[in-house]
């Protein structure tokens, strides 16, 4: 039974046809573009928005965002969701900078602490949620609340800057022969992934993968690839856009290849099934907050990196909503089941886009929450029709 259902699961991933998922990919890719075509033209952006420098701004401001964003992927994926990130991003930065500040610890001892701490977040609500039965709303609101107040007690309600020299690391660039290599050694795996994966759909009796399938998914990548190439390649590219790209190819690999990701589809898509099939359905749902709560950490990292400290009461505001958002524009269903990391990537740029590209055209703050809003319904009004078509 467990094989049936792991080749159910595996069919719906990778779609009954071979153009499905790529479809959904290319079309989020083509409105990024019709974005950046048009930010690019309007008189208004005075010509900067494809700027070298503007590029670089928009990917480093996503970064923090998409790596919390991949861990909210999998979280959405079993049918849970998590409004406690941000107030998880003040408390992991704020055991950081104490340990920095306060103690004198050198940066990897104070990074580790605050992963450590962004576990400990990720199991409390894996156990409220997975073996106590509580919702997962509740259990995050409650987070989203508590984390809050917990570090401004440990803070004691005060700013805490500015981190050591050494925690600098992280906001930096590495140098262009290692972006070079970084980027065309990340180019050779995805080409090989997307080339067994067109293996994979003959194992379990999928129509084959064309060619022109094939060399569509290839040349999505050395697009790609060229555009960080071109943007970061004189430069060096910034550590937190590697640490983003890698938290994302970690989230693609898990998702789409191992049988971890593909327990995550079956609970979304059945946990009753899931678990008479003999998946461990709250020992995954443990795992996957945990994972989550060290992504926390890590983008808390980055963040406190790129702002030099923590401001216990602010820091991290409103990322969860953000996540929330980036991950259902990115096509991943918000009831389960359904949805790509890679989505999540594009949705997270469609994302930061927006909102670059709504400032350099002068438009207000209060203007941008409501047009982030309606963005927002409009993709989950088109998840739930989808829906409907399909049943």
């Amino acid at each position: 039974m467990t094989i049936k259902l792991e080749r159910s699961v595996e069919q719906n991933r990778l779609g009954a046809k071979p153009t499905r998922l790529d479809l959904k990919a290319w079309v989020m890719a083509g409105v990024l573009v019709v974005m950046w075509a048009t930010l690019a033209l309007l008189p208004a952006t005075r010509g900067v928005f494809l700027s070298q420098g503007n590029i670089a701004t928009l990917l480093v401001q996503s970064s923090v965002l998409l790596v919390i964003s991949v861990g909210m992927t999998m979280v959405v994926l079993v049918r849970g969701i998590d409004l406690s990130v941000g107030a998880g991003v003040a408390l992991t930065g704020v055991v950081a900078a104490l340990a920095q500040i306060k103690l004198g610890l050198p940066a990897p001892v104070a990074i580790a602490m605050a992963i450590g701490a962004g576990a400990a977040i990720g199991a409390i609500h894996g156990l409220w949620i997975g073996w106590l039965g509580i919702p997962a709303f509740m259990v995050t609101l409650a987070g989203f609340k508590a984390y809050r107040g917990i570090s401004l007690v440990l803070a004691d309600a005060k700013g805490l800057a500015p981190m050591h020299d050494d925690f600098s690391v992280l906001a930096t660039n590495v140098p262009p022969a290692a972006t070079w290599i970084f980027v065309l050694a990340a180019l050779a795996g995805g080409v090989a992934l997307t080339l067994r994966d067109a293996t994979r759909r003959k194992t379990f009796g999928l129509e084959p993968t064309t060619t022109t399938v094939v060399i569509a998914r290839i040349g999505g990548q050395v697009l790609l690839a060229a555009l960080i190439l071109v943007v970061f390649g004189t430069r060096g590219v910034p550590v937190p856009v590697i640490v983003a790209g890698a938290v994302a190819l970690w989230g693609v690999f898990v998702t789409r290849r191992t049988r971890f990701g593909r327990h995550l589809y079956a609970i979304g898509g059945n946990p009753e099934a899931a678990r008479l099939s003999g998946i461990d359905v709250k020992r995954t749902t443990l795992i996957v907050y945990i994972l989550l709560g060290v992504l926390t950490a890590i983008a808390s990292m980055l963040l406190a990196a790129r702002v030099n400290g923590v401001t216990p009461g602010s820091q991290g505001a409103g990322l969860e909503l953000d996540a929330v958002t980036a991950v259902v524009i990115g096509g991943t269903s918000i009831t389960g089941g359904r949805g790509s990391v890679a989505g999540t990537v594009l949705g997270t740029l469609v994302f930061a886009t927006l909102a670059n590209g709504m400032n350099h055209l002068g438009i207000n703050s209060n203007w941008q929450l409501i047009c982030t809003g309606a963005i927002l319904l409009l993709a989950v009004l088109i998840d739930v029709l989808s829906k409907g078509r399909r049943s």
